[in-house]
């Protein structure tokens, strides 16, 4: 009977630190998806600027490059634009569309729902300027999130472990 109880409160403890470690789990996660929008804007900002390509050409050559749900929502912006939708209402509409399943936060969305507004209406050179503006704020963001991922990772965990060895103990 004991060994019963020893097995079960190690079982609850370790549940505890598995609900722990999703938690820190989403804030790597967010941060791995800040770095592939860094990485969809920092091709968007060169072929746009140095290749010249027009911006659906630019769009269409960064997705093929993109990971994650940023490749999601590059396909996704392709085929709304084939519907001869505006360039700035599909992206508002595919940033939307994935928001629930992301990991970013209101803060991180919103230098790329401000891009969004942006994009289609003004030239080349204006278009660089938008893609690395809003990089850089993203950057601050993902400095931020990897912060926290290192900071509340940890804590996290241990919260999760003591709360699973607090619930073991007192069930016994």
């Amino acid at each position: 009977m004991i060994a019963l109880r020893i097995a079960l409160s190690l079982v609850i403890a370790l549940a505890g630190y598995q609900i722990g470690s999703l938690v820190a789990d989403r804030q790597r996660r967010r941060v791995l998806e800040i770095d592939a929008w860094q990485a969809l804007l920092h091709v968007l900002a060169s072929d746009v600027s140095y290749t010249a390509l027009p911006l659906g050409q630019a769009l269409d050559s960064a997705s093929r490059q993109a990971k994650g749900l940023v490749q999601e929502f590059s396909a996704g912006l392709a085929r709304r634009l084939e519907g001869h939708v505006l360039l700035s209402d599909a992206w508002q509409a595919e940033l939307e569309r994935l928001r629930p399943r992301s990991c970013l936060t209101p803060d991180d969305v919103a230098p790329l729902l401000e891009l969004g507004e942006q994009l289609g209406r003004f030239g080349r050179d204006e278009h660089r300027g938008f893609f690395l503006r809003c990089q850089e704020r993203i950057g601050i963001q993902r400095r931020a999130a990897a912060d926290e991922s290192v900071r509340g990772g940890r804590m996290w965990r241990t919260l999760g472990a003591v709360a699973g060895v607090a619930l073991a103990l007192v069930l016994l």
